[in-house]
């Protein structure tokens, strides 16, 4: 994998950026649960941004790959949204135990 340029690099965070502000402004007369997914899908991008710049790691990926699962269940229930956001938080603790981002 060859390491992406300034130039990319910059692209990539400024739409990433891009994202995260039109989400926030959009967020003003949406559902509530679309905070929390939009927060999440940013947190995929940039675990996806970091690998590019091969800065990733298995904790990473572990929860990148978490997020990728679950996170249109938003659209299904409140109830089954919030058991995957607790489920995630709590998968995030045994991660925060390997300091060098080994698992």
């Amino acid at each position: 994998m060859s390491t992406p340029s300034k130039n990319e690099l910059e692209q990539e965070f400024f739409e990433l950026v891009c994202y995260m502000v039109s989400s926030a402004r959009n967020l003003i007369p949406e559902p509530k649960l679309y905070g929390p997914f939009r927060i999440i899908d940013a947190v995929s991008r940039l675990v996806d941004i970091l690998r590019k710049m091969d800065l990733t790691s298995p904790r990473l990926q572990t929860i990148q790959k978490k997020i990728e699962e679950e996170k249109y269940s938003v659209m299904d229930t409140e109830e089954k949204f919030t058991t995957f956001m607790e489920n995630l938080v709590m998968s995030l603790v045994p991660l925060m135990d390997d300091r060098k981002g080994k698992t």
